[in-house]
């Protein structure tokens, strides 16, 4: 009985941790937090960054679907992904540590953002900052636009429409198997 008890204490405390694992975005221009009007993030025609703060332990990534058509952005806060199984297998191809400082753009393509610090391996910025023993801040930043069907590239300068970004966190892939979404967030960036 109290092996028993002692068993479901332990799940209760550990999922409880697992729940309040770290997990935020930002979109950051100049040095600060942008902080979104009615849902929307009002940016220059300049570069920005997204802030990716997360517990190392708890999750290896982000998906990111960026695109200048809503399709994606408008399923919601709520409705189910289609195809959320084979997201981890529509993955475009980035380079490490960001050098070319760009978003990939393609509809039905996703970016897998990923920090592997035992491999030194990480699809963000070089510089990664440690919060606190298992938290991490990870910053991608973005002065131009990449056009992968096209291998075209654009400079923010250069865009005049809203730009939509879908961030998925799913389960960590060593536990993968099924996909199971943990956390989602939208952003509509429009840039004057």
């Amino acid at each position: 009985m109290k092996t028993t008890i002692s068993l479901l204490f332990f799940a209760l405390i550990a999922s409880a941790t697992f729940a309040q694992a770290k997990l935020s975005l930002k979109i950051i221009q100049n040095g600060a937090a942008v902080t979104p009007m009615n849902g929307e993030y009002e940016l220059k025609k300049a570069p920005f960054a997204v802030e990716f703060t997360f517990d190392a332990n708890a999750y290896d990534g982000v998906f990111v679907n960026a695109d200048f058509i809503d399709n994606v952005y408008k399923i919601g806060d709520k409705a189910p992904l289609p195809d959320l199984q084979d997201i981890p297998f529509k993955i475009a191809k980035e380079d490490n540590f960001n050098p070319n400082k760009q978003i990939a753009v393609a509809g039905d393509s996703w970016a897998f953002w990923f920090y592997n610090k035992a491999n030194n391996e990480w699809r963000f910025d070089r510089d990664i900052k440690t919060v606190d023993a298992n938290t991490v801040t990870a910053i991608r930043t973005i002065e131009q636009v990449y056009f992968p069907v096209k291998e075209k590239i654009v400079k923010m300068s250069e865009v005049n429409e809203p730009m939509y970004l879908f961030f998925l966190v799913t389960n960590p892939y060593n536990q993968r198997g099924v996909v199971r979404e943990q956390y989602r967030q939208r952003m509509k960036l429009n840039f004057k």
